[in-house]
């Protein structure tokens, strides 16, 4: 059985030399989705922009929205953000992905009826519900979902050698190291794309096909 694979990288437009650094392993065809922060995202990126975009137009890679929740009017910012993500990309996002959020709890029925609405799947709801909903239409196979960031490549060879499932997903956060970026996996995001790299290498030649989000690649599971 050929197993299915997303690679997906998170918090893209949190800083240029974060998406530098997904734009080369996108290019290099290491990941298949990545997710976007799109109150991140500014002038000065427009260029990285326009490449993703050509990418998602050519097929090798989806993208999806990183919803970033600062307080609790959850359908408010779900929909502005979503409405900001196509004014940046001119498309819909082809997954939600929630950021780290202390509310995230108490907004997961707001955040599961705005993914059902658009019929596009979200992850990263572990805890609060399905790894990857089940979205009519779209996903009906609950993927499991596992951190790149916090596991070792023993840890994620072994859990791919040993998966029986047809769809799987391991999240990264890559990029260069930032001097002024806050984020607190910036010192990890070398070692995330070191990760990413020698992952594509275990998985040469073995049952594994990389997809991405694309409705068309994932329909077979309805």
């Amino acid at each position: 059985m050929m197993i299915k694979l997303i690679i997906n990288a998170d918090d893209f437009g949190y800083s240029k030399l974060f998406n530098k650094r997904i734009l080369e392993l996108v290019e290099e065809g290491k990941i298949t989705s990545t997710s976007a922060m799109v109150d991140n995202i500014n002038e000065s990126q427009q260029g990285q922009v326009n490449l993703l975009k050509s990418f998602s137009e050519q097929k090798i890679v989806s993208v999806g929205l990183h919803v970033d929740f600062k307080n609790t009017d959850f359908q408010s910012e779900i929909e502005r953000q979503f409405q900001k993500f196509q004014e940046i990309f001119g498309f819909d996002p082809k997954h939600i992905d929630i950021h780290k959020s202390t509310y995230l709890q108490d907004g997961y029925i707001v955040i599961q009826d705005f993914a059902k609405s658009k019929g596009i799947p979200c992850k990263n709801l572990s805890g609060y519900g399905e790894k990857i909903m089940s979205v009519p239409g779209v996903i009906t196979t609950k993927a499991p979902i596992l951190s790149g960031t916090d596991k070792s490549l023993d840890e994620m060879r072994a859990w791919l050698s040993d998966s029986r499932e047809d769809l799987l997903f391991i999240n990264f956060h890559p990029g260069y190291y930032d001097p002024e970026s806050k984020s607190s996996l910036n010192k990890e995001r070398e070692i995330d794309a070191q990760k990413i790299v020698e992952i594509n290498e275990f998985i040469k030649d073995k049952n594994f096909k990389l997809v991405s989000f694309d409705i068309n690649t994932l329909k077979i599971y309805n």
